[in-house]
């Protein structure tokens, strides 16, 4: 069971942009057992598809360009986190090794959508979209998997700046990325509407929280205290 913090830290922000309007609600109060649960946080899209994706597009995209590609197998494992999400961090380092492990063995394509739900938790605004940018500049380096596990071990605490744009490079070098690129790309935030454009497929396709995982399109538990079990199992069974 999440604790009211951890839920309330997964809500997603209000978020304006370009022609999509979306509304962030919290849903419902309900006391089971004498602990309060908080409803997550709900994101109502209207009718207008996302706007075509920017020209800009990093390595490894997938073929609509709302996601990147780690691997390539039978079935598809589709993982949409943000940067500043506490349960982010602990789904990332909970699945690991069984990523890890389905991977090696060729069985699943893992999709990675590093989404900016959580911008309007940081001060001044923006982390989510500042670190997603620098880790599309780390996937234009090919080293996007090793960055993001950099990125959510030195995770700053919410409302609060983020990291700086130092860290961020500092982040790379030690993420394994070597040459001036990278730097530069995260500098210029290159990626900051790509990874805009990644956030609004995801609302279309109703996803609402981070961290969300899907298995061949069908949502599955990554949140729960055996979410590799989780996500193992739910390989197999789409195997059939």
């Amino acid at each position: 069971m999440q604790d009211t913090d951890v839920l309330v830290r997964e809500m997603v922000q209000k978020r304006h942009r370009r022609r999509r309007t979306l509304l962030v609600s919290l849903v419902a109060v309900v006391v089971v057992a004498g602990a309060a649960l908080v409803g997550a946080g709900l994101v109502r899209a209207n009718n207008t598809a996302p706007d075509e994706a920017p020209s800009r597009i990093p390595a490894g995209a997938t073929e609509d360009k709302a996601g990147l590609l780690a691997s390539i197998g039978e079935v598809r494992i589709d993982l949409y986190l943000d940067y500043l999400c506490p349960e982010c961090r602990n789904t990332e380092k909970a699945l690991a090794d069984a990523l890890e492990t389905l991977k090696t063995s060729g069985e699943v394509s893992v999709v990675y959508h590093p989404v900016t739900f959580l911008d309007g938790r940081s001060s001044p605004e923006g982390y989510s979209t500042r670190a997603a940018s620098a880790a599309a500049c780390a996937a234009q380096q090919g080293r996007f998997e090793q960055y993001s596990t950099v990125l959510f071990d030195r995770q700053p605490a919410e409302r609060g700046p983020g990291l700086t744009e130092a860290q961020l490079i500092a982040a790379g070098r030690d993420a394994g990325i070597t040459g001036d690129a990278f730097e530069k790309c995260v500098r210029a935030e290159t990626y900051a509407p790509w990874v805009r454009y990644v956030s609004d497929v995801a609302a279309s396709r109703e996803v609402a929280l981070t961290p969300t995982a899907m298995v061949n399109g069908e949502r599955i538990e990554v949140t729960g205290s055996d979410a590799a079990a989780s996500l193992t199992r739910a390989v197999t069974e789409a195997r059939g």
